[in-house]
């Protein structure tokens, strides 16, 4: 019978395998944003010191219940914020899946629009799908840019 350290170590390197194959999947792109937050689980933590140079573009992090997505490799402990505050260095990712919306995000120019189909949590606690291709704006400031989900 395994002792409780060694079960754990076994969740640890198979929580790290898990990771490691979302990235590589991510970074060819053969998953997309939903996918990748739908297996949000094994999405590894952003660390403000890592050096994420070697990292390849599209790797996934999660922040601040957000998952985000390498625009730029380098190394975060040369940079001072978070994802959310280095936008020409991550992307947000986005779902299309209502069960897995997250808080809505103002898109940074062209990345982060939320594209026809993609969900967010809305500040009301009501989901909403976005009606429109690249959609910049907020439930309130284009209603018709949303429809809420009632599923």
């Amino acid at each position: 019978m395994m002792t409780k350290a060694e079960s754990l170590e076994k969740m640890r390197e198979k929580g790290a395998y898990d990771a490691q194959q979302l990235q590589t999947k991510a970074a060819a792109g053969t998953v997309t944003q939903t996918e990748i937050i739908d297996e949000e689980i094994a999405v590894p933590a952003f660390d403000p010191k890592k050096d994420y140079s070697a990292w390849p573009v599209n790797s996934p992090v999660s922040d601040e219940g957000q998952v985000w997505l390498l625009i730029q490799p380098h190394n975060a402990a040369n940079y001072e914020g978070r994802p959310s505050a280095l936008r020409a260095l991550w992307g947000l990712a986005h779902t299309k899946n209502p069960a897995k919306a997250k808080p809505f995000v103002a898109p940074y120019g062209t990345s982060g629009m939320y594209r026809k189909d993609e969900c967010i949590l809305w500040t009301d606690g009501k989901v909403y799908v976005s009606a429109i291709e690249n959609n910049v704006y907020t439930p309130e400031e284009y209603p018709d840019g949303w429809t809420r989900f009632d599923g």
